[in-house]
């Protein structure tokens, strides 16, 4: 992964667009990460990847049935919670 200033990319383009063909490029605005650059083919990975997840978690739903409303915005509240603590955690 590449990290660039957005002063540098606004400068350089066309070479970072280049760059992002084979590695992600993290643009930082105010030294902190704001965009990601990335290619086609990895944005397609990625979506691929996604609706796998979506299509299994539906097809598992649909043998084991499917939770109540409240039970299902509570564990995806806690389960927000606990990743962005961790994020906390990881920042430099």
């Amino acid at each position: 992964m590449l990290k660039v200033s957005e002063v540098e990319i606004a400068h350089e383009l066309d070479r970072y667009l280049h760059q992002a063909l084979t590695q992600t490029v993290v643009v930082e605005k105010a030294d902190h990460a704001s965009v990601v650059v990335l290619s086609l083919a990895e944005f397609e990975r990625l979506q691929e990847a996604e609706d796998r997840h979506f299509a299994e978690a539906a097809r598992k739903a649909n043998v084991e049935g499917y939770l109540n409303h409240e039970h299902e915005v509570r564990t995806r509240l806690a389960t927000a919670m606990r990743a962005r603590r961790l994020a906390c955690i990881r920042r430099p």
